[in-house]
């Protein structure tokens, strides 16, 4: 991106992944000429004119940066967004800006789908994206926790277990951050779990993301799996909030956003 930003005697070079255009009305659009020079720039367009998404990835001349930057600066009403304010000034001043054509894997993940969609990727065999890719390194912070312990009798395929979990149920397709617990009995399916939450004897977690530090009660029923829901529209993604309780046997429809505690059914 650097030397196609050199190469073209940019003063900002934008990166842009091609998007499907029923979603491209999320995102800022580069609509370019064939040179790959940007002529426009509509933020969350109602009606795209392309389909190049801005990744929110830019490269600027220096001495360009250090003009806008300060202009910007001194400015009244700015929001002081690259976004809102920078790049369109740049754009209207005529300077020299071109798109950057991203190839490899990218994900937006200001949604629910597309955060439980990332995560899931990284279970894929068929995306492109491997974090143990010793051309490129991934350096996380280690939580400093004994190993995950899969007790005998546990069920774990396709999922990604992080250090310090102790599973004692089933898990599948999931992916489990830090110290998270599943009782015997319980089931994680699809779902995203975050550190330190605990999933009780007998519950089933299916499509959910949880939070931090919450409690799924014994027999509670988080999520469902798309086909066993007849309205189409009222499935999707159900998330739980940091530190909550879901009290045992309770039961969270698809979609849902819970962020409080919910009682127990006796």
């Amino acid at each position: 991106m650097i030397a196609a930003h050199k190469e073209n005697n940019a003063d900002c070079t934008i990166a842009v992944i091609d998007v499907p255009l029923a979603e491209a009305s999320r995102f800022g659009i580069m609509n370019t000429n064939p040179d790959g020079s940007i002529y426009e720039f509509e933020e969350k367009p109602e009606h795209p004119k392309s389909t190049n998404a801005s990744m929110g990835i830019y490269v600027f001349s220096w001495n360009k940066l250090r003009k806008y930057l300060i202009e910007d600066e001194e400015t009244e009403g700015s929001e002081h967004d690259f976004g809102k304010d920078v790049l369109p000034k740049m754009l209207n001043d005529g300077q020299r800006m071109f798109a950057y054509q991203f190839q490899g894997y990218w994900k937006d993940v200001g949604t629910i789908d597309s955060l439980w969609e990332s995560n899931m990727d990284l279970l894929d065999p068929n995306v492109p994206l491997d974090l143990s890719d010793e051309s490129w390194k991934i350096y996380s912070r280690n939580p400093v926790v004994p190993p995950q312990y899969i007790e005998e009798g546990a069920l774990v395929q396709n999922s990604m277990i992080a250090d310090g979990c102790d599973i004692a149920g089933s898990v599948d397709f999931s992916v489990l951050f830090s110290n998270v617990v599943v009782k015997p009995g319980a089931v994680v399916q699809d779902s995203i779990i975050m550190p330190g939450s605990v999933i009780e004897e007998g519950a089933v977690v299916q499509y959910a993301i949880v939070s931090e530090n919450t409690v799924i009660g014994k027999n509670a029923v988080v999520g469902a799996r798309p086909e066993d829901i007849e309205d189409k529209d009222k499935w999707g993604i159900a998330v739980i909030g940091d530190n909550l309780k879901i009290g045992a046997g309770a039961k969270i429809a698809p979609k849902e956003m819970i962020s409080k505690d919910v009682e127990g059914v006796e």
